[in-house]
């Protein structure tokens, strides 16, 4: 009992410290070392996807949560739709996951590829709100396509960084069958 504990007390703190990790580079370092700052992929929705379809919907709705606020916070607007956004998508791999097969790479992609394309329509929306006079097919190649595609190309690293995450959770699960039998 104390184990599980343990082992649940290390994925919260592994995952909120990856949160602050990856709205770091999101925001801060990878900006800086790119020229062209709309190449930046949305790092914290990769992650979230991921872990909300591997580790379940809490602790993706967590990490969802805590990472679309820091995001929110360190891009100087307030705290906004991100966090609920996140959230929902965390929520939308778990379902994902229950009706497909879980643990499978190929409905990952699918679903964070879908993901990423409702995120860049919602930035599209956002801009043209936001400014007075815009020109549509230049929001689309400037803002929303690389969005797009940068967060696509970021899926699989962060799939892999996500099974490392949620191998404390499938750890207590093997525990837990292993006491039943």
């Amino acid at each position: 009992m104390k184990k599980n504990v343990i082992l649940h007390a290390f994925a919260c703190i592994s995952c909120f410290a990856c949160a602050i990790l990856l709205c770091a580079m999101q925001t801060t370092l990878i900006p800086r070392y790119i020229n062209d700052a709309l190449l930046v992929p949305d790092l914290i929705l990769c992650m979230t996807v991921a872990l909300g379809m591997l580790a379940g919907p809490v602790y993706g709705s967590l990490f969802g949560i805590f990472a679309g606020m820091l995001a929110d916070a360190t891009a100087g607007f307030g705290i906004f739709l991100l966090p609920l956004f996140y959230m929902l998508c965390a929520y939308g791999a778990y379902v994902c996951a229950d009706i497909l097969p879980r643990h499978k790479f190929p409905v990952y992609l699918a679903y964070g590829t879908f993901c990423a394309l409702f995120r860049s329509v919602v930035a599209v929306i956002y801009v043209c709100l936001s400014v007075d006079s815009i020109q549509l097919l230049g929001v689309l190649r400037y803002v929303s396509l690389p969005l797009l595609l940068g967060t696509v190309l970021a899926l699989p690293l962060l799939y892999l960084a996500s099974l490392a995450l949620t191998l404390p959770k499938r750890k207590i699960k093997h525990q837990n069958i292993d006491k039943l039998t």
